[in-house]
C-alpha cells in the first residue's frame, strides 16, 4: 500500500478558491431581483452555506475545485467541524476590519519551510492541504537509505540536463565503476517508482515477481515496493 504524505495547499490554491467563492457569492447576491438589503441577507446565507460545506465535507465550492481541503491538525482526515466555523469567523472579522487586505497577506506570507499554517490556521487548530498528496518511498543503495518523496537523478555523479532543472541529485558510491555518471531517473507514482534508464553503459535491471529484465532505454517502467533494482552491478532495494 503506498505510504503518503500531505502536501500543503500553494498561496495559488488558496488565492484561486478564496476568488471561487466570492464570485460565488457575489453572483449569486447581485443578480437576484431583490432589494439591496435582500441582497445582502441573500450573500450572507451563501457564506453560511460555504462555510458549512467545508465544515462537513473539509471543502467549499473553490476548494473543490482547485483540490484543496481543510483538515483539523489533530486528526489527519474527517470533516474539520466547529474548527472550520471558527477559522471563517476569523477570517471575515479579520477581512472587514482591514477591508480583505489581512487575509491576503497573511495567505501570501504563510510559513513556506512547513504546512503553511496561517494565523487563523493555528488559532483554529486547521491546516489546508492539497489532495494531491505525495507517495513515498525509501531506497536502500551502497547502504544507505534515501527518501524519494520527487523526482530524483541516480549516478556516480550525475547532472541536470535540459528541463530537469529542479530534480534532486543522488549519489551512489562512486567506487562502483558500473554505475554511469547519470545512470537513471526515478519518480514516484502510487504504482511503484517509475524507473528510467537514461542510456547508461551498464543497463539497469529490474528485480520483481516476475524475475529480472533489463529495461529498455529511455523507457519508464515501474518498481512496486518491496522489489529491487540493479543499477549495472549496484543493488538496490525500493521499500
Amino acid at each position: 500500500m503506498p505510504v503518503t504524505v500531505p502536501v500543503p495547499a500553494s498561496p495559488v490554491q488558496r488565492l484561486l478558491a478564496g476568488g471561487i467563492d466570492v464570485l460565488l457569492v457575489t453572483g449569486v447576491s447581485c443578480f437576484l431581483p431583490v432589494s439591496a438589503a435582500g441582497r445582502v441577507l441573500c450573500a450572507g446565507l451563501v457564506l453560511v452555506v460555504l462555510v458549512a460545506a467545508q465544515a462537513v465535507t473539509g471543502a467549499g465550492p473553490g476548494g473543490a475545485v482547485v483540490g484543496m481541503r481543510l483538515h483539523r491538525v489533530s486528526h489527519d482526515s474527517g470533516p474539520p467541524g466547529a474548527a472550520a466555523v471558527g477559522r471563517a469567523g476569523l477570517m471575515a472579522m479579520a477581512g472587514a476590519a482591514t477591508l480583505g487586505i489581512a487575509p491576503l497577506i497573511m495567505v501570501m506570507r504563510a510559513d513556506a519551510t512547513g504546512m503553511r499554517r496561517t494565523w487563523f490556521d493555528r488559532i483554529s487548530g486547521t491546516v489546508l492541504v492539497s489532495r494531491r498528496s505525495q507517495t513515498v518511498y525509501t531506497l536502500v543503495i551502497g547502504g544507505r537509505s534515501v527518501l524519494v518523496d520527487a523526482a530524483v537523478l541516480l549516478g556516480r555523479a550525475p547532472e541536470r540536463g535540459p528541463g530537469r532543472e529542479g530534480v534532486r541529485l543522488v549519489s551512489v558510491p562512486s567506487d562502483d565503476a558500473t554505475v554511469s555518471k547519470t545512470h537513471a531517473l526515478l519518480e514516484p507514482t502510487p504504482e511503484g517508482l517509475a524507473v528510467t534508464d537514461l542510456g547508461s553503459t551498464n543497463g539497469t535491471y529490474l528485480v520483481d515477481f516476475r524475475g529480472s529484465h533489463e529495461l529498455a532505454p529511455g523507457l519508464a517502467e515501474t518498481v512496486p515496493r518491496g522489489g529491487a533494482i540493479y543499477f549495472g552491478e549496484a543493488e538496490c532495494r525500493v521499500r
